[in-house]
């Protein structure tokens, strides 16, 4: 990791830990605590079970991108890279993630089509969310302003995106402009982008994208349901959409904050006291997001060590 890349996240976590520290104070601290010991051990092992799971799947389809690029890696070491592209996750719109083009570029994978993987993973996450959202209907139909919120924000911007035109539209606004070679190289990435948005790709890709993410939803659910939260499955999973795709849209590290905010809200608003909301919150980002990144932070000192040697 570079050392931009380290101050990156260094001070990311140092302003998670502010801003999560600020919360439970703000909160009552010693009901925050009493919460989260209410937890018990089953659960706990589960939520961070439950995110291994969504991050196996999502390498799964990332390996199947990556192949069809027609590019062959040893599953384990591209398990690895893949892991950790997530000590950058706290990164603005996970941008750090492309860290997995310098590793996989020493196997021919050129630098459009791992970034085209990886635009082409955040765009189905966003609509795969997208979808998940709408399951808050199920218990609060006046929340439909949230969803359609949401869908105005994603769905033209998959269409524009996924337009064939597109790429030849931006050569031509490219030709004699200063930036000429950004437009390009943006283009070359929606032309790899557009072999994994074939319907049977996209399909396949969506499909791995709700699972996954609905894994992780009902990791929140379960948090819920153990501190006597009384919401449904479908209200868990609709809650966790809708917080992170702010965070996403919010295009902070992480979404750190704008996701929070959100997800405390609403379970306030299903009947949360506000220190349960904040240790549910807190839980919930603990194993569905600092989690990630210290799994990348171990991958990424195994593959430091083997270059080394």
């Amino acid at each position: 990791m570079s050392p931009h890349h380290r101050r990156a996240l260094a001070l990311s976590m140092g302003l998670a830990a502010l801003l999560y520290l600020g919360v439970v104070l703000f909160a009552d601290r010693e009901a925050v605590f009493a919460a989260l010991w209410r937890i018990s051990l089953p659960v706990l092992v589960a939520i961070f079970a439950l995110s291994l799971l969504n991050y196996l799947l999502r390498f799964w389809r990332w390996q199947r991108y990556i192949a069809a690029f027609g590019h062959l890696l040893p599953w384990w070491r591209h398990f690895l890279y893949y892991l950790a592209g997530f000590t950058l996750t706290v990164t603005p719109a996970k941008a750090g993630e492309a860290v997995r083009s310098l590793y996989l570029h020493q196997y021919g994978v050129s630098y459009a089509q791992s970034l085209a993987a990886l635009f082409v993973e955040r765009l189905l996450d966003v609509l795969a969310m997208s979808l998940l959202a709408l399951l808050i209907l199920l218990a609060r139909p006046d929340y439909a302003w949230l969803v359609i919120l949401a869908w105005v924000l994603t769905v033209p911007l998959g269409w524009l995106i996924t337009r064939t035109w597109l790429p030849d539209k931006l050569r031509v606004l490219g030709q004699g402009h200063r930036y000429g070679h950004q437009f390009d190289r943006l283009a070359r990435l929606l032309d790899s982008a557009a072999v994994l948005l074939q319907p049977g790709s996209f399909l396949f890709g969506m499909s791995f994208g709700v699972l996954s993410w609905g894994l992780e939803g009902l990791s929140l659910y379960l948090i819920a349901d153990s501190l006597r939260i009384g919401i449904s499955l479908a209200t868990g999973v609709g809650i966790y959409a809708i917080a992170v795709l702010a965070g996403a849209l919010s295009f902070l590290p992480g979404g750190l904050g704008g996701t929070e905010a959100v997800m405390g809200v609403l379970l306030i608003a299903f009947g949360a006291d506000s220190a349960t909301a904040v240790a549910i919150t807190l839980l919930c980002r603990i194993a569905t997001l600092w989690f990630a990144v210290a799994l990348g932070g171990v991958a990424m000192g195994i593959l430091s060590i083997r270059i080394g040697r």
